[in-house]
This record gives structure tokens, C-alpha cells and sequence, in this order.
């Protein structure tokens, strides 16, 4: 059971799933009815780091459905790219109230969940749309206390990031800004404002995988170590969430990417594809499936224009695929040989209106990347927009190093881009 202060008495009881709710021992302060120091100083910001299999949004989740049980708090709760909460977060929620066995006492829509006892909430929202940057709409929610900025590290724009921060300004119940990530490389403003030297009104809590191995698989720890062993370097960045110098890949560099970056599309695309490069399972360990949107106008040029990628159920990745490839009127494209039936199946059972197109890799990841970079290069594909984890992945590009994880944002950018900008060869359409 979770035994630490501040926690709702809702809380403090057996969970009604298969074993009791723990918290580790560092994310007991996050749970202080008071945000105090040790010094007693009052935090406003807590800086939450941690690697894969660290346990972040699990101990996030807890706290803020705890926070609710405490009247008058408005949360918002954020994400750099939020397309259907519904589908990515709410149930991850779900999930922690059904094990704390609190259902009744909350009410779950699409993209809030209010405490029926207190009337506190959580609200739901994406800093970047379709529509475009949501910073202005955000300001104005009235009432919020906190402030959860998850996969901070998608977050690129410093002013963005002031501008909402100070609007988080409750004149009597306490403001937190929560910052939720997996550390990156040290040119982001993040680190240079949180982690290059300690804050005086910052909350640290870092954890690892270590922490967490009571929760985590055989094969998860197995491939830890693993990579620990092989790859000491990316295993620091992966699972142990140190800051990291940008390295560089094999094809994309930042310079390449800024070049290509527009703030708008054109108004009409000629043909657009859904790219999707499955993950074999759908959970905490996963890799995420890969979910990229892109373009092409008619003077045969190429966009990029959403990254939904992320960890989902198949049902849930295909709702986002179909839903996508329906917003845009076009098609998802996957690759046959890992997966394409399992994709099609899937897709057709949310949707059977929606056309999959099978494509065959009949090269390595490398060999198949490489044209797409020409286009890059020869100024024939374009950004709309910043898309941050997505272009992090390609700059880091390198399939076959040594302890890599699945490159699953850049797979899915270059089977849409293949099948829209290339003919013959390089794949295979059924």
C-alpha cells in the first residue's frame, strides 16, 4: 500500500488489483501535502528524470489523481503532441484508479477526470495541434494550479515553455510545474535551465530501471544489462537517463532538418499516406509504434506533417492510424514482412474503409533511409512544424550500432515517404 504524506486516505488501503500499490521511496516527497524542501523551502518546480523502465508516469499518475482528492485544483496535464488522450494517457489513468480500487470517485471522459468528491480535475491537452501552437488557449484555462509537462523533452521552444509557466499563478492553493522526461542531450533548455546547476526551488527525483526492477520483466532486465554491457555509453542515455552530447548518425543532422522546416504546408496535398511500423508488444518495455503522417504536393514535394507515434495497444495505435489516414483522406502503408497481415487485420477492424498498402523490405534499414535522405538533401522534403522526437531519432540514425533501439519513427517516415516520392526498387507495393 503507498505509506507516504499527504497521501488521501482513498489511498492509503489494499488496491483491489492482484498486489498492493508501492511508491518508491525517492517520489515520497513529491507526495508531501506541503511542496517542501528538506530545508523547508517551498518548491514551484519538480524536475522528474529517469530512463526507460524508471517508473515516471506511473508515481505521476498516482500523485495527480491523489492532488484531486484536495478541493479546488484545476491540472493540467500536457504534452508536446497530444492527438487522442482518450487513446495515450487516459488509460494509463484508468489503470492506476482501477488499481487503487477508487472507481466511484471519479468521472473519466475523453480528455478529463474529475474527482466526484471534491470536484477537482485533471485536464487533458496537447501544446501543439493540428490547428497549431494551443500556448494561447492554455493561458487562458482559469483556475489551474498545476502544470504537468510530460516527455518534456519534446518541448524545443523555451518561450513557449515561460509563456505557460507563468500563467500557472493560484492565488491560494500552491503552484507546481511538474516536468516529467527522459533526459536528452545536454542543448536543450531544459537542462541548461533545471539539470547544468541545481535550483533552489526545484523538487529532483531521479530514478532507473534498478529502482524498478521488482515491476519490470526477465527479458526487460535481460536486455539492460545487456545493453549495459555492449553499449556502455547509450545504456547511461537509455536506461540510466543521463544527459547525453548529441553523437552524430549516419544521414540527418540538425542543419538539414532546420532547412527543411516550414511553419505552414500547402493548402492541398495531392496524396497523403499514413506510415506505420508496429511494435511487436504494447507495454512499459515496448518500443513504440511507429505513426508518421506525410505529403505530397504537386509539384511533388514532400512533407512531413504529425508524428503520433507511441506506446499503444494495437487496438489503440490503429483507432490513431485509421483516424489519421481519415483526417487527411489517404492511406496507411506498413511493411509486409514485420507484421503487414497482423497491420491490415487490425486496421480493418476498426475500420475497414481505410486502404492498407502493403510494402516488402527487401533491403536494411540503412539501404532504405539512404534515398529518403537524398530527398532531404536535394530540398524535396519538407517539416511542417517541429516534430522533436521524431527528428532526435534521425539525427541519431544508426541501425546498426551496437545496443540501438528500434529506429520506429524513422521507419515509419520512410515507408510513407518511399511509397509517395519513389518508384521502383526500393519497395515492393502489393
Amino acid at each position: 500500500m503507498i505509506a507516504a504524506p499527504g497521501v488521501h486516505a482513498a489511498f492509503q488501503t489494499e488496491a483491489q488489483g492482484p498486489e498492493p500499490v508501492r511508491l518508491l521511496r525517492q517520489y515520497r516527497p513529491l507526495f508531501q501535502r506541503r511542496p517542501r524542501l528538506p530545508d523547508g523551502t517551498e518548491w514551484r518546480y519538480a524536475f522528474l528524470t529517469g530512463g526507460r523502465g524508471s517508473a515516471k508516469s506511473f508515481h505521476v499518475a498516482v500523485f495527480l489523481l491523489n492532488l484531486t482528492y484536495e478541493a479546488g485544483h484545476v491540472i493540467l496535464f500536457t504534452r508536446y503532441t497530444l492527438s487522442a488522450a482518450d487513446v495515450s494517457i487516459i488509460p494509463e489513468f484508468r489503470e492506476k484508479i482501477d488499481l487503487l480500487g477508487v472507481e466511484g470517485d471519479f468521472h473519466v471522459t475523453r480528455s478529463e477526470i474529475v474527482n466526484l468528491r471534491t470536484g477537482s480535475r485533471i485536464l487533458f491537452r496537447g501544446i501543439k495541434t493540428s490547428s497549431g501552437n494551443q500556448t494561447a488557449a492554455l493561458k487562458s484555462i482559469q483556475g489551474v494550479t498545476t502544470w504537468v509537462l510530460d516527455e518534456a523533452e519534446e518541448l524545443v521552444d523555451e518561450a513557449t515553455f515561460e509563456r505557460i509557466d507563468l500563467s500557472i499563478r493560484h492565488k491560494t492553493l500552491p503552484n507546481r510545474i511538474i516536468l516529467v522526461l527522459n533526459p536528452t542531450t545536454d542543448e536543450h533548455f531544459l537542462y541548461r535551465m533545471f539539470a547544468k546547476e541545481p535550483r533552489a526551488d526545484t523538487l529532483y527525483i531521479h530514478t532507473t530501471w534498478e529502482d524498478n526492477r521488482h515491476n519490470l520483466s526477465a527479458s526487460f532486465i535481460e536486455r539492460a544489462v545487456q545493453m549495459r554491457e555492449l553499449n556502455p555509453a547509450r545504456y547511461a542515455h537509455i536506461f540510466g537517463g543521463a544527459w547525453s552530447r548529441e553523437l552524430p548518425g549516419l544521414l540527418w543532422n540538425r542543419a538539414i532538418i532546420e532547412r527543411c522546416r516550414l511553419p505552414v504546408g500547402p493548402e492541398e496535398f495531392r496524396r497523403v499516406l499514413v506510415g506505420v511500423d508496429p511494435a511487436v508488444t504494447a507495454n512499459m518495455e515496448s518500443n513504440e509504434t511507429g505513426i508518421v503522417v506525410c505529403g505530397i504536393d504537386r509539384h511533388k514535394k514532400g512533407y512531413v506533417i504529425e508524428d503520433l507515434s507511441g506506446r499503444y495497444s494495437p487496438n489503440q495505435w490503429a483507432t490513431l492510424a485509421v483516424s489519421a489516414a481519415r483526417k487527411w483522406g489517404g492511406s496507411i502503408v506498413a511493411e509486409t514482412n514485420q507484421g503487414g497481415d497482423l497491420v491490415k487485420s487490425t486496421v480493418q477492424a476498426v475500420d475497414r474503409g481505410v486502404r492498407v498498402i502493403d510494402v516488402r523490405a527487401s533491403r536494411g534499414k540503412y539501404a532504405r533511409a539512404e534515398p529518403i535522405y537524398a530527398l532531404y538533401e536535394a530540398n524535396a522534403v519538407f517539416h511542417i512544424g517541429e516534430h522533436p522526437t521524431l527528428e532526435r531519432q534521425m539525427v541519431g540514425f544508426n541501425p546498426d550500432a551496437t545496443g540501438s533501439l528500434s529506429p520506429d519513427r524513422v521507419d515509419a517516415l520512410v515507408w510513407a515517404l518511399t511509397a509517395l516520392m519513389l518508384k521502383g526498387g526500393e519497395v515492393g507495393v502489393a
